[in-house]
C-alpha cells in the first residue's frame, strides 16, 4: 500500500520540540512494515535534510509560511505518486481542497483533538462538509469518536477509534540508569524526598494549578513531599507568560519543596519520569487521550489523574492510578497521597499494574489497526475486496 501522510506543517517529523502529533506520525509510521511506502509531508527544519529516504519511508519537507502554501506544495507532490491512501493529520481544513484535486483518491482524517474540528477554526456546517467529503475518520479515543458523531453529526460508519501506543523499552531503560541519582542531586532533591511528578505542557487546560492547590495541602501533612514540574508554555517555548507568573506565584509559598523544570526533550523524558515517584496529570479540560499518562505507566509509576475526556480509558481507578475530579484534589490528594506511602507494597503493586497496562497500548497495534482502515476506505472507493474485517478497539478494561 503506498501511503501519503500529510502533518500539519507547523512542527517538523520527526519532532525536534516534542510536538505531540508529529510524534505519533513518526512512531506509528516506523511500524507499517516493509510492504507499505510511506511517504511524510512535513515542514523543512535545520535538523534534517530537505528530504530523505528511510527504510520504508520518504519524508518530503517544504517550507512552512501558513498553511495555504504548504498545502499547495504538498498537493503539486502528491500529483507525481498518486498514493492509494491520503492520511490527514489533524487539519480537516485541508480536505475540500484535496478532493478537488484527488477526487477519487481515499482521504482520511486523524483527528487527534476537538481543537481544529471546532470554531473558530472551523465552523460546524464547514466540518459537517469534511464529514461529506473524506472517506474516513481517525480519533485517539472512544470519547472523541463519540464527540465527532453526536456533537458534529458525523456519519458512525467513518469514525474509528484507535488508542495510540507507547514504546515501553526506553522508559524501562531509564529506571537502572545511574543518571537518574544525579539528575535528583541536580534539582535538589534528596534520597528522602517523595516526589510527585508532573509533565506537560503549562496551560489552563492542564490543570497545573489545581496541581498546586492542591499539593499545598499535601505538604502541610507531609514535610517530605516535593513537587517536581516539567514543561513549557508550548513545544519547545519557555516564555513566562501571565499563567505561568500564575503559578509561580502560587509555588512561592512553598519555597524549595516546588521545582520548575523548563522544557525538556521528548529523548530526554524517560529520564525525568524516573526522578518522580508519582506522576500527576491533573487536566481540567476534556482530554482526547493524554500521553503522558501512558508513559508514566510505562515507566512504571502510578498516576493521579483526572476522569475527562478519554483518560478513563487508559487509566484504571486503583488499578493503574486514581481518577479524581479536579474540584475534589484539593481535599482527596493528601488522602491519596498519604495512602500510596503508608502502605509500600500498594503503591508498588500499583506501579506494576501500570506497567503492564501500558504494556497493552503498543505502536504495532496502533499501526495494524490503521492499516485495516485504510483497506476498508479503499475497498469503498474502489470496490476492491476487503481482506479481512477491523477488530474491536483493544479492551479497555
Amino acid at each position: 500500500m503506498n501511503i501519503a501522510i500529510i502533518s500539519p506543517g507547523p512542527f517538523s517529523v520527526p519532532p525536534v520540540k516534542g510536538s505531540s502529533v508529529e510524534h505519533d506520525i513518526d512512531e506509528v509510521s516506523k511500524v507499517f512494515g516493509p510492504g507499505h511506502q510511506v511517504t511524510i509531508y512535513t515542514r523543512t527544519c535545520p535538523d534534517y535534510p530537505q528530504s530523505a529516504r528511510e527504510e520504508h519511508r520518504e519524508f518530503v519537507r517544504f517550507a512552512y509560511s501558513g498553511p495555504r502554501p504548504y498545502l499547495r506544495r504538498v498537493i503539486r507532490d502528491l500529483r507525481k505518486r498518486q498514493p492509494d491512501v491520503i492520511l490527514v493529520e489533524n487539519r480537516p481544513h485541508f480536505v475540500p481542497a484535496l478532493r478537488r484535486h484527488f477526487p477519487r483518491a481515499p482521504i482520511v482524517v486523524n483527528m487527534h483533538s476537538h481543537v481544529y474540528a471546532s470554531p473558530p477554526l472551523i465552523s460546524p456546517e464547514q466540518m459537517r462538509r469534511v464529514g461529506r467529503l473524506a472517506d474516513g475518520f481517525l480519533t485517539n479515543s472512544e470519547y472523541l469518536r463519540s464527540h465527532f458523531i453526536e456533537k458534529l453529526r458525523l456519519p458512525a460508519s467513518k469514525v474509528h477509534a484507535v488508542h495510540l501506543g507507547v514504546d515501553v523499552a526506553p522508559y524501562q531503560a531509564a529506571r537502572n540508569s545511574r543518571a537518574v541519582k544525579k539528575l535528583r542531586r541536580q534539582l535538589g532533591l534528596k534520597s528522602h524526598h517523595r516526589v510527585l511528578f508532573y509533565a506537560g505542557r503549562l496551560i489552563r487546560e492542564k490543570g497545573v494549578h489545581v496541581l498546586l492547590t492542591a499539593f499545598r495541602n499535601v505538604k502541610e501533612r507531609d514535610p517530605k513531599a516535593r513537587l517536581v514540574i516539567v514543561g513549557g508554555t508550548g513545544y519547545g517555548s519557555n516564555r513566562e507568560n501571565a499563567y505561568v507568573r500564575r503559578l509561580k506565584a502560587l509555588a512561592e509559598p512553598l519555597g524549595d519543596a516546588v521545582i520548575f523544570v523548563n522544557f525538556v526533550p521528548g529523548a530526554q523524558m524517560p529520564l525525568y519520569y524516573q526522578i518522580g515517584d508519582v506522576v500527576a496529570t491533573p487536566s481540567v479540560w476534556q482530554e482526547p487521550f493524554c500521553r503522558v499518562n501512558l508513559e508514566a505507566m510505562a515507566s512504571g509509576k502510578p498516576v493521579i489523574t483526572t476522569p475527562r475526556g478519554g483518560i478513563g480509558e487508559v487509566v484504571n481507578h486503583l488499578g493503574s492510578g486514581f481518577l479524581i475530579p479536579p474540584k475534589e484534589w484539593p481535599k482527596e490528594l493528601p488522602t491519596v497521597w498519604e495512602t500510596l506511602w503508608s502502605a509500600p507494597r500498594f503503591r508498588s503493586d500499583m506501579g506494576r499494574r501500570a506497567l503492564m497496562r501500558a504494556r497493552q497500548f503498543s505502536w504495532h497495534a496502533t499501526a495494524q489497526e490503521y492499516l485495516l482502515v485504510f483497506e476498508e476506505v479503499i475497498a469503498k472507493r474502489t470496490g476492491r475486496k476487503q481482506a479481512q474485517g477491523r477488530q474491536p478497539l483493544r479492551s479497555i478494561g
